[in-house]
């Protein structure tokens, strides 16, 4: 419900209006996301309750509000597809009560047995099928059928492994084993990913939604469009689309929905001046994906890496400025090239963007000041995100442009509730995938193929095998299930390869990340190709094409860690300076256009020199930096040649035709 509208209701009007909804379910989703909040603001302020009755409950809960909020669509399906879409709902809602009181129940004992040799119990076995079942359905109703192939598929390799060949052969598990893995401790759904859903993720979440909702994130993107409105060329509405999403990428964790409440903004304005349908959409995709790798808010991917390397969130900040100041360094500069390119053909058209005075509501900003600073001071991320809550809540009241009203806030509160309930279910399903990948040893033997692949100086093998499977996974998950779940599978090969675990770490999340706009599957790309009216297929690969430096630049971090500020001040310089240099020649050749639109042989060459800069080789760079400079001695000098046939009209061609028609 909005402001406007709750300021017209009555206080007893609007709280009717919020809590008794139209029909059942809604009033049933709304107390059960009521009934989750106060759940966590008990654990938080009155008492921490332990894993293995916090795990549990915050499974079940999210589950219960996934499937209120989330119906079927029974529309057009057989008769047997809606009764069996009926059944499941039903199914959750009466399993619900049992999920709650197995947990306190059951907990003492849990507490004190011993896993894999004290007997599993029938009202446990009970408790596990409920439990998957209701996870694998509530991640089929959010996220859609690729992670549910993919967690049914570990579901059987769990018991099929003993048939397979390879490093795929698994003696296999009993019923009993898999019960006593994925409900009985902390290895399974109630692992590390669980710990972080149900703890400081949730407070996180809603952090975003209020920094969103009251101010802050309206401050971001008028900042970023005032930015982007400077530039004296067509390039303004895309510099703005880049700052903007960007600046906003960081907050809301989700290229897709990023692109989605950018890019309608963005977008078209883009097409006004002349960017061609796929290109909008391309440049708008990039900086709305680019957005979970730059600091100081990276999505809630970045806060879990801190949690499993057991290191600063700002260390992870400081190790991804560097790389992420490149990556929007070359998306600006590509679109700025790209308008120059075209400037002979587009009259330029003076961006006009009207917002409110800026200044005076930069404070609103300061949330995220507070955030970081008391990580910096050594707290925990939950007790950063509760401190960086009030300052939300202290600035709405005391802010005369904001004073949103108590009842606003708790609609706001309950809008993060629910959004987080969706979010965690891929987090529940990595729980089963990690589980069974771990007790099987599969993560451990594919290590040690890919790391034998890897030795003898081919480590690039090993890194190019670990990057598909990454974006593999990228492709089919939401980011945070992508990164947790390459953790599991790759992170012991990348170490086995003796690269640092802040690499690694690295390495996973940016192709995680980035398969989101890398075809045949990459959502966001077609988010903004669906805005744009543009092909999704070409929109797709053209994204593809642009941040390619950001596909280059974990291969370089890995061999020149100096980029993650790790080493010495001089290789931290050299690094990046050599990482910047060939993001600029790659970027030059991806545009086609320097001081002259290049001719193609040009174009494929200095696309080879960025390519061979980032190399992390000293002969590479060198033959790099030289192509390139090869390739610019040239544009000078046919630019001049180009300017003296034009002001001479002595020689014949482009030049003086086109003098000739002025």
């Amino acid at each position: 419900m909005s402001a406007e509208k709750g300021k017209k209701l009555s206080v007893g009007e609007h709280i009717r209006q919020t809590l008794i909804r139209e029909t059942p379910r809604q009033t049933a989703a709304t107390w059960a996301t009521l009934a989750y909040l106060l759940f966590q603001l008990y654990r938080t302020f009155i008492d921490p309750l332990p894993p293995l009755i916090l795990r549990p409950i915050y499974v079940a809960f999210t589950g219960l509000i996934c499937f209120l909020y989330n119906p079927a669509k029974n529309e057009g399906k057989a008769k047997i597809c809606q009764v069996g879409n009926t059944a499941i709902d039903w199914f959750v809602f009466v399993t619900f009560p049992y999920h709650i009181w197995y947990t306190l129940s059951q907990y003492r004992r849990i507490l004190t047995r011993i896993p894999f040799l004290d007997p599993v119990l029938l009202v446990d076995k009970i408790e596990c099928v409920f439990l998957v079942v209701m996870i694998v359905c509530a991640i089929y109703r959010t996220v859609g059928k690729a992670l549910t192939i993919f967690c049914l598929t570990f579901l059987a390799y769990a018991f099929a492994g003993r048939w397979l060949p390879g490093i795929l052969h698994y003696d296999g598990m009993t019923f009993q084993k898999l019960v006593d893995l994925l409900i009985m401790g902390n290895s399974g759904i109630y692992g590390q990913a669980a710990g972080a859903g149900s703890g400081f993720l949730y407070w996180i979440m809603v952090f975003g939604a209020l920094f969103s909702t009251c101010g802050g994130g309206e401050v971001l993107i008028d900042l970023g469009m005032k930015l982007g409105s400077k530039s004296r060329d067509n390039s303004g509405p895309a510099k703005a689309a880049v700052v903007s999403s960007g600046l906003m990428g960081m907050i809301s964790g989700s290229a897709a929905a990023n692109v989605a409440g950018t890019g309608v903004i963005t977008i078209p304005l883009m097409k006004s001046v002349g960017y061609e349908p796929e290109e909008a959409g391309a440049i708008e995709s990039c900086a709305s994906t680019g957005g979970q790798i730059m600091p100081p808010i990276m999505g809630d991917g970045a806060f879990i890496m801190a949690e499993l390397l057991g290191i600063s969130y700002l260390k992870i900040c400081a190790a991804a400025t560097l790389p992420a100041c490149i990556y929007y360094m070359a998306i600006l500069l590509l679109v700025h090239l790209l308008a120059k390119k075209r400037a002979k053909l587009t009259a330029y058209k003076p961006m006009k963007v009207e917002t409110k005075p800026i200044l005076p509501r930069l404070y609103l900003l300061s949330p995220i000041l507070v955030l970081m600073a008391v990580i910096a001071m050594g707290y925990t991320l939950q007790r950063a995100a509760l401190w960086a809550i009030a300052s939300v809540l202290i600035i709405n009241i005391v802010s005369p442009q904001m004073r949103h009203g108590p009842l606003y806030i708790a609609d706001q509160l309950l809008s993060a509730t629910k959004l987080s309930s969706g979010i965690s279910q891929p987090i529940n399903g990595c729980g089963i995938i990690i589980g069974i990948v771990t007790i099987s040893g599969l993560a451990t033997r594919l290590s040690s193929v890919i790391t034998s692949l890897g030795d003898k100086g081919f480590m690039w093998v090993g890194l190019i095998i670990a990057m598909l499977g990454c974006m593999f996974l990228g492709m089919a998950l939401p980011t945070v299930a992508a990164y947790l779940t390459a953790y599991v599978l790759f992170y012991p090969t990348l170490r086995a390869m003796e690269i640092s675990p802040l690499a690694a770490n690295m390495f996973l999340f940016y192709f995680g990340i980035f398969a989101q706009i890398t075809p045949p599957v990459c959502v966001a790309s077609y988010t903004a190709a669906g805005i744009a009216d543009a092909s999704p297929w070409k929109t797709g690969w053209r994204a593809f094409g642009y941040a390619l430096c950001a596909i280059l630049a974990p291969f370089v971090f890995v061999y020149q860690p100096g980029i993650l500020m790790e080493g010495s001040l001089v290789s931290i310089v050299h690094d990046t300076s050599i990482l910047a240099m060939g993001t600029i020649f790659l970027t030059v050749g991806l545009a086609g256009y320097l001081l002259l639109p290049f001719k193609t042989w040009e174009r494929v060459f200095m696309i080879i020199a960025g390519v061979c800069t980032c190399i992390p080789e000293t002969v590479s760079d060198i033959a790099g930096i030289a192509i390139a400079l090869v390739i610019i001695v040239e544009q000078i000098v046919r630019r001049g040649r180009e300017n003296h046939t034009g002001r001479t009209g002595a020689a014949p061609g482009d030049g003086a035709t086109a003098a000739s028609g002025q």
